[in-house]
């Protein structure tokens, strides 16, 4: 008798987990995210946003969820959004991208905006390593690995 042993194809992806009662409001990660993308300290540049609610004093990262079920990538008729195979971030090829604005509208979170050339931009991770989180003092952005449904917390 010959049993067939199915491997699983273990999956990886990285996202940032938010905690909202750790969020000071600084806007230093939303100033290290710019700096990055931009080349420029401008918060309202970062890929990231500080939701601040002024009567209870909370304020509420919101970052790219790096979907599972990305609308932003079904939603692309030329193929410019795609899912890194190895970190399971969803990306945006600048080159493909015609400026359409459809992945803008399908991103439930408002995670995806319009860069100067009129390209659709977001969060890419840094390739894995985040400033944001780097650069969170109050410890409210963690860089998160899910793998096969386990999470481990990587150091950043």
């Amino acid at each position: 008798m010959f049993f067939i042993i199915e491997e699983k194809e273990e999956k990886k992806m990285l996202f940032i987990r938010t905690q909202f009662d750790l969020c000071t409001g600084c806007n230093a990660c939303q100033l290290a995210c710019s700096s990055r993308a931009t080349g420029g300290y401008n918060p309202h540049l970062s890929r990231l946003k500080i939701l601040m609610e002024g009567e209870n004093f909370l304020n509420r990262p919101l970052v790219c969820s790096q979907c599972e079920n990305a609308f932003c990538l079904r939603s692309c008729s030329v193929k410019a959004i795609s899912r890194n195979p190895e970190t399971g971030v969803v990306l945006i090829d600048k080159e493909k991208c015609t400026g359409c604005r459809e992945c803008i509208d399908a991103c439930p979170d408002g995670m995806i905006t319009m860069d100067a050339q009129g390209k659709a931009d977001k969060c890419d991770l840094c390739d894995g390593d985040p400033l944001c989180v780097r650069y969170c003092v109050s410890g409210a952005l963690k860089l998160v690995t899910l793998i096969t449904g386990e999470e481990a917390n990587k150091d950043g």
